[in-house]
């Protein structure tokens, strides 16, 4: 084919992919209209507080937004990639860019400014419309916090022990890739070195899957082009290899702090049959990543979810709080299982952390999941754990010596599955996210309720529970490379209203409870203080859960915060609901 017509053509198929449906005649004017301009790595499309009115759709390449703080350092809000718009508010609003947008790589767009659009327009009406309801479609994105970035067309692969044969991995993570519709091509020194930039760059940008860069210490040069054309490094490495930093790496100067710099995956390889992974942190002591993977040999699982990461259809669970109500996460877990949806992330506040924190230690095996909530539940670690109430009615101990026995020294790192726990930081009064360190101890921050628990230490700041400022951690799961999320919230958002004038004293509920006549439907103290505490998180809450692919809100009335000994019930109505929710998504909206 003609290149002209081979890149027109392309071109199209990204307005198309954009915009949805439009008319030849309408593709062919904003392509006439507009403007191709060609950008090398390093130069600005625009800066921050320019006042160029122009949309800008990336056709290949990529670039970065970069916001200047008070400090006057730069800050990446995120990469945009082929296919993606950038700038569109500039058209309908006359302000300077908010940020500075950036070529992370050799990059083309089309450029369309105020009088090309009105151009556009007074011939064609309907693309007014068609732009205006997809601006407006941006804007209520974003109010989500819905950062989703374009995956990575460009990946360089970094093997840091180059005479460990990895073939039969990249094998069987191609075939993966062939079963989401993703062709890969394979490019190294030995077949593409000798090809000039140009038929480099063509050959990089007509394939229309996944480009795997394979670099070779042997040929440096070939490895820094390869890193020039990424947009994502994957560094692949022995777990059980030396962690100090690889002459590789130092040739390619990778962790230098560049607003140019791409993310890095560090991928760790395990044997087939290792044990849980330890002192994972050694790994990150002298490099700066963006994101770990811990993969097994002829793992399938771990080969899929790697898969998943690198296209960005990873699958994100949060998990909210509620107590004892923690149990109906487990069951969620088991039932999302059943149905064939692997969990690519977990994140969680208290009660969540504890018990979604809990099925992630155990690699999600089921087994183990019925043994630490039958366990957890016959050591009623919400009971006999009183002290004088001077910090707290309860001392704690019972449940942090319960989650150091079963999660000893294991950090977060270490977990097969990426997993993340929400704190509230009480010394400087934010919310905290927990990726790293000690699991138990994040953990037993994350569901220490004010007034319940005392508050935990961790770098000498104090924190309590997750849910006094974020009890459905949502937010925080878009900083990973997910496009689907599942939430489940314990705490219903509906008005419950009493049927009584005024509260009845302590006397009359006493006498009520005792003959049965439950006349006075009352929350227990607990549930009265956890409720209010997390009152503050639950707006956020509903602005954020509209932004999920499944959002579901048990049904667990007349379950308690302390109820744990109905913990077989709980996981029960847990493992129903969650079937049902996903029985009710239609076959074609499925991403499982």
């Amino acid at each position: 084919m003609n290149p002209n017509l081979k890149k027109n053509a392309h071109n199209r198929k990204i307005l198309l992919q954009l915009f949805g449906e439009l008319e030849d005649d309408l593709l062919t004017q904003i392509l006439e209209n507009g403007k191709i301009l060609d950008l090398e790595t390093g130069e600005f499309l625009f800066h921050q507080g320019d006042r160029d009115n122009s949309l800008f759709i990336v056709i290949s390449g990529r670039f970065r937004a970069l916001a200047r703080q008070e400090d006057g350092s730069l800050h990446a809000l995120g990469d945009i990639g082929e296919g993606e718009p950038i700038g569109e508010f500039a058209l309908f609003m006359a302000e300077p860019r908010s940020a500075s947008v950036v070529a992370i790589r050799k990059s083309i767009v089309l450029q369309i400014n105020e009088s090309q659009y009105l151009e556009i327009v007074s011939k064609h009406p309907a693309f007014s419309s068609k732009l205006t309801r997809f601006v407006v479609n941006r804007l209520r994105r974003n109010a989500l916090q819905q950062h989703l970035e374009t995956s990575a067309k460009n990946i360089a692969v970094i093997n840091l022990q180059s005479e460990n044969d990895i073939s039969d991995y990249t094998e069987a993570v191609k075939k993966e890739f062939e079963s989401l519709n993703l062709s890969i091509q394979i490019l190294d020194h030995d077949s593409h070195a000798h090809l000039e930039i140009q038929e480099m760059y063509d050959t990089l940008e007509e394939h229309t899957g996944l480009n795997f860069l394979v670099c070779s210490d042997a040929d440096l040069e070939w490895s820094r082009q390869c890193i020039i054309y990424a947009d994502l490094v994957v560094v692949a490495t022995d777990f059980y290899a030396d962690s100090k930093i690889y002459e590789i790496e130092n040739h390619l100067d990778l962790y230098s702090q560049n607003i140019l710099n791409k993310k890095i995956y560090l991928l760790l390889f395990h044997p087939e049959e290792a044990k849980f992974p330890e002192n994972t942190r050694r790994w990150f002591e002298a490099r700066k990543i963006d994101l770990h993977i811990h993969s097994r040999k002829n793992h399938a699982p771990d080969i899929r979810r790697f898969a998943r990461i690198l296209s960005n259809k990873a699958i994100g669970l949060v998990l909210g709080g509620g107590g004892a109500k923690g149990f109906a996460h487990l069951g969620a877990i088991k039932a999302l299982y059943e149905e064939g949806v692997e969990i690519d992330f977990l994140g969680g506040t208290s009660a969540g952390a504890l018990y979604g924190l809990t099925a992630a230690y155990c690699d999600f095996d089921k087994n183990k999941i019925d043994y630490y909530s039958k366990d957890s539940a016959q050591s009623k670690l919400t009971t006999n754990d009183f002290t004088i109430p001077l910090v707290s009615f309860m001392s704690g101990k019972k449940m942090s010596n319960y989650l150091k026995k079963m999660m000893g020294d294991t950090h977060l790192e270490d977990f097969w599955v990426g997993s993340y726990c929400v704190s509230t930081n009480y010394s400087n009064a934010t919310s905290q996210v927990h990726d790293r360190g000690l699991a138990w101890k994040q953990i037993e921050a994350s569901i220490a309720i004010p007034g319940i628990y005392p508050p935990v230490v961790i770098d000498h700041q104090l924190h309590v529970d997750g849910g006094v400022v974020d009890n459905l951690p949502i937010e925080t799961m878009y900083n990973y490379p997910v496009s689907h999320i599942i939430a489940i919230s314990l705490t219903q958002l509906k008005s419950q209203p009493v049927d009584f004038d005024e509260t009845p004293s302590s006397a009359s509920i006493l006498w009520d409870k005792i003959t049965g006549k439950k006349k006075f439907r009352l929350p227990g103290i607990t549930s009265i203080l956890v409720n209010s505490l997390t009152l503050n998180s639950r707006q956020k809450q509903e602005m954020t859960k509209s932004g999920v692919a499944i959002y579901l809100e048990m049904e667990l009335k007349g379950i308690g915060m302390m109820d744990d000994t109905k913990w077989k019930q709980i996981v029960q109505k847990g493992h129903d609901q969650m079937k049902e929710a996903l029985h009710r998504v239609p076959e074609n909206e499925r991403f499982w």
